[in-house]
């Protein structure tokens, strides 16, 4: 007997750049498809995923753009205060009161299937898979996207202090397939293939900063290895699981923790026509 397809959708992080994986979800939300089983966000990646869950068509762009102006959220006046250079208690306060999600409805649009945000637990380097509901959302959200010392680098959840999650699990594939997923849908913001060719100056930093907790420590200095197993996991042969990946076919303009409008709308709609070529190509 043929085992019952369950279908997985994963959204890899990117900072600004997750324009692109909410151009694709616009474009997913205007001709009604969603036929997931599993939802798996990390880091801006999960915020996207939300307003798509939600069904709020536009409403990530929108954000984006407001806040990529916006010195409050962005400013290196206040890199060193508690907050640091990216402030996400602002940018949670302003997402509430200018493009609030639809509460009630990631109730219902995930009765029965399976909503996880990643996170990296601070004590021993782990990823954590928090399931959201209405009341914890937002913070998952902080939690998802703490970067080091450009935010204020943790969020608690349910007593446990996390970080970014991209840091554990930056592409999470195989663990959709873990959760029992075996078709994988995967929006990242990178061009097919993509992999990191070294160590980043964060990455560097942070893991000397966090020396004295070994496990922490280790997935900032793996980071290039880590990530690049991730990306093979996509592209290898799988007996029972099938992975089809949407990307932009060259670097997107935007940056991780800074951006222009210009280049988020070029961005965004990239990932809006990539997304309604994907529908074409394998599902209308």
């Amino acid at each position: 007997m043929k085992k019952k397809e369950k279908i997985a959708l994963v959204i890899e992080g990117g900072g600004f750049k997750s324009v692109f994986s909410a151009g694709v979800l616009d474009a997913f939300l205007m001709n009604k498809f969603n036929p997931f089983d599993i939802y798996i966000g990390v880091s801006s990646g999960a915020m996207s995923l939300t307003y798509y869950i939600t069904g709020q068509y536009k409403s990530y762009f929108s954000l984006s753009k407001e806040v990529s102006v916006n010195e409050e959220f962005l400013s290196y006046k206040h890199a060193f205060s508690e907050q640091g250079y990216m402030d996400l208690k602002f940018l949670t306060e302003y997402a509430k009161k200018n493009k609030p999600l639809e509460l009630q409805n990631i109730k219902d649009s995930t009765e029965n299937k399976q909503f996880y945000i990643v996170g990296t637990n601070l004590d021993n380097g782990e990823a954590v898979y928090l399931e959201p509901n209405k009341k914890t959302i937002y913070r998952c959200l902080r939690a998802t996207s703490s970067l080091p010392f450009f935010t204020k680098g943790k969020c608690k959840v349910n007593g446990v202090n996390l970080m970014d999650g991209a840091w554990s699990d930056a592409i999470p594939a195989k663990s959709a397939s873990d959760f029992g997923a075996n078709k994988i849908i995967v929006i990242r913001p990178h061009p097919l293939g993509y992999k990191l060719d070294g160590l980043s100056y964060l990455s560097l930093l942070a893991g000397y900063w966090w020396k004295s907790k070994p496990h922490v420590s280790d997935n900032f200095f793996k980071e290039k290895n880590n990530y690049n197993e991730a990306v093979d996991f996509l592209t290898k042969k799988h007996k029972n699981i099938k992975i089809l990946q949407i990307c932009p076919d060259n670097l997107l303009k935007s940056g991780v923790v800074g951006t222009s409008k210009e280049d988020l709308i070029r961005d965004y709609h990239c990932g809006f026509k990539k997304g309604i070529d994907f529908l074409n190509t394998n599902f209308l």
